[in-house]
């Protein structure tokens, strides 16, 4: 059989065949796809970037978003229930805690400003410890501003980050294989990925210049300029010069005064606007910042404003942008890290069916008293199976202390004790007991 000329078998292996090109503009590694001129050049971009993290209202959008997902709890879940897979999945979290030169949260922090400049890489680090066993001893960051180009192969995958030490100039090659990378929005495989600082470079320059504006003419009580018509005498150039000096340090403060020459009238230029209207346009530009990361919510009790039903909106789709961020991370981490520690230790862990994965609760405070309510329901309308493990699940987001071993085995009718022992515990938020207290 022939298919526009080619046999079935050719027709079939071409479409292996990968053709087309992901389109990445990047000239010797540096890439090419920012058409804003101020932020083409990398050096200059990052300088920007840090600028910005720095602006107040900035600085309150990243940090809502990286202080609840630093606040979450990490796990490590393995494969299987078979015994190989579970001493796997111990093992691996005991690497995550027990680096050398850190710890896994100040990891964490690093990895999360790809939040600030679209990328982030680490530098696999590891050592040989008593047992044999190579284990990890530290994800290094490297500074996104030390970035000097990438390296690609033929179909545009990264293969390596080469970045210049700013205090000697001299030049390293991390290669792929070596290191956590993390790029977010990384359109045609862009390894710098797109900050979220990119989107908010607008707002953020308006707001700076209105700021400015409005504090110059804060501090010159809205007076406009001062015009001086000079007397029919012509002014020498020393006192000309001092003139000009003292029109351009005249303030409305408590030692404001001008000593002018006889004939020499002084008087205002008035600008005709109110500065104190500049202020509902940086409100604007505040909001439009914090909107950029559906934190708009932080500014409706600060103006008054807003319902209820506004703000629960509002936080339904900031906690999706946060599990968004979350899920993009424990890729990375899942895809790169996980498989290498393993691949370094071959035959350390004989039988296991596959390797065991990094997990990251939602961040945020639960409802108890809603979770075990929906739970509850399901199990009575007959959708929802209790088991064991559903328990053990419930306990450790509520942190009630773990089921003992041996109870809990067997069919169950409902969840009608968890919800009576939870019931005599207290109020939610732990129903009455500290998280850890052994309480419920």
């Amino acid at each position: 059989m022939t298919i526009n000329g080619a046999t079935s078998t050719s027709a079939v292996i071409a479409r292996r065949q990968v053709i087309g090109v992901s389109g990445l503009k990047n000239i010797g590694g540096r890439i090419q796809e920012e058409y804003l001129r101020v932020l083409q050049s990398w050096d200059q971009a990052v300088k920007v970037y840090l600028e910005m993290r720095d602006e107040p209202t900035v600085a309150t959008l990243l940090n809502a978003i990286k202080l609840p997902l630093l606040s979450a709890d990490f796990d490590v879940t393995p494969f299987s229930d078979s015994a190989a897979d579970a001493e796997a999945a111990d093992w691996l979290w005991e690497n995550l805690t027990t680096m050398t030169q850190q710890s896994w949260r100040s990891h964490v922090a690093d990895a999360l400003e790809a939040l600030d400049f679209g990328f982030f890489v680490g530098e696999l680090v590891f050592e040989k410890r008593a047992d044999g066993r190579l284990w990890l001893g530290n994800i290094e960051p490297r500074g996104q501003e030390t970035l000097h180009s990438w390296e690609f192969d033929e179909r545009d995958n990264m293969t390596a980050f080469v970045q210049r030490d700013p205090d000697t100039g001299v030049f390293y090659r991390i290669p792929a294989g070596k290191m956590v990378h993390i790029a977010l929005n990384g359109r045609k495989g862009n390894p710098q990925g797109t900050p979220l600082l990119r989107s908010l470079y607008r707002p953020w320059r308006f707001l700076k210049d209105l700021e400015n504006m409005e504090g110059i003419g804060l501090e010159r009580n809205v007076g406009g300029m001062p015009v001086v018509t000079l007397p029919e005498e012509p002014l020498t150039d020393q006192d000309l010069t001092d003139l000009q000096n003292a029109l351009k340090n005249l303030r409305m403060d408590e030692e404001s005064y001008l000593i002018k020459p006889f004939g020499m009238l002084l008087e205002a230029y008035e600008g005709g606007h109110d500065v104190s209207q500049l202020s509902a346009t940086i409100e604007r530009k505040q909001k439009e910042i914090l909107m950029r990361g559906f934190a708009q919510f932080l500014k409706l009790g600060m103006d008054q404003v807003g319902t209820q039903a506004l703000v629960k909106g509002s936080q339904d789709f900031f906690a999706l942008s946060l599990r968004s961020i979350q899920q993009e991370l424990l890729e990375r981490w899942n895809q790169q890290l996980v498989p290498l520690l393993f691949a370094l230790n071959p035959g350390l862990f004989g039988g296991i069916t596959g390797l065991p994965e990094i997990i990251w609760n939602d961040p945020g405070s639960v409802d108890s008293e809603a979770l075990l309510n929906s739970w509850q329901t399901g199990v009575n309308a007959k959708v929802l199976t209790p088991t064991r493990e559903d328990e053990e699940h419930i306990r450790a987001v509520l942190d009630f202390p773990d089921l003992p071993e041996g109870e809990g085995e067997g069919p169950r009718d409902g969840l009608d004790l968890m919800v009576e022992q939870a019931a005599l515990a207290g109020p939610p938020g732990g129903f009455g007991a500290e998280p850890g207290s052994g309480g419920g």
